[in-house]
């Protein structure tokens, strides 16, 4: 069993006064992500694509826990988030050298950035901003069935500029919708050719304080990492609880 965990920023904690006292609003999100994951890397064997499913996720019972902290004051907020997580993924591979392969993934992300509200009504709001990504992964490649040991391992840590967008909508009663969009990297310098994510969610609010949502969360990293192409997809349901402060 393969678990990851996104931890959020809950050590910063302030009591209702002073964020009322201060003008400042404070939220932190825990969430439960059943992730699926994709890699492809190049290897001797050729180009090897792993892939663990959300089925394969629910029969293992692997678990992705991501978390964010907030910080809002008027229409600036600024956040943060941080994930870790540890998979693997099997295949067949290509050509008659091997015949199986197994890639290990661990990675830390830690995110963050700035965002102004551009659209604050009753009917929706509209952050737009942006910020920075870290990364630290690691790759492990294990080939079998071939004559010679084919096992390779491999790592890097970089920053990637990050431009995102997020929107929630009040639907009926207590409910309402949101989702997030980010995308980063470019190809700047050393940062990733092209990193991107979206999480889409419905949440039900119970009072000013407490609120859950559950959606869908896809993250994509493409990424030559000690001179190896690799592309990283992470994928799955997510369920979440808010609290406000």
């Amino acid at each position: 069993m393969k678990i990851l965990f996104l931890v959020p920023f809950s050590f910063v904690s302030v009591s209702p006064v002073f964020a009322q006292e201060s003008n400042w609003e404070y939220s932190t999100t825990l969430y439960g992500w059943f992730t699926g994951i994709s890699n492809t890397v190049e290897t001797p064997a050729g180009e090897v694509k792993t892939e663990a499913d959300f089925s394969d996720v629910w029969d293992s019972l692997d678990l992705a826990l991501m978390g964010t902290f907030e910080a809002r004051r008027h229409r600036w907020s600024f956040i943060g988030d941080l994930i870790y997580s540890d998979l693997s993924a099997s295949s067949d591979t290509p050509g008659p050298v091997f015949n199986a392969a197994k890639v290990e993934t661990e990675m830390t992300l830690l995110s963050a950035y700035a965002a102004y509200r551009v659209v604050d009504t009753a009917d929706a709001t509209l952050d737009l901003g942006g910020g920075l990504r870290w990364y630290d992964v690691d790759i492990d490649v294990g080939l079998t069935g071939g004559p010679l040991p084919g096992n390779r391992s491999f790592g890097d840590n970089w920053v990637d500029p990050i431009l995102a967008a997020r929107l929630a909508v009040p639907l009926s009663g207590d409910w309402f919708a949101a989702g997030m969009v980010d995308v980063g990297g470019f190809g700047i310098g050393d940062a990733s050719d092209l990193s991107w994510q979206v999480l889409a969610s419905v949440g039900y609010k119970f009072n000013e304080t407490w609120s859950a949502r559950f959606g869908y969360r896809y993250l994509s990293i493409e990424k030559k990492i000690d001179g190896t192409d690799v592309d990283l997809e992470l994928y799955g349901p997510v369920i979440g609880i808010t609290a406000r402060f």
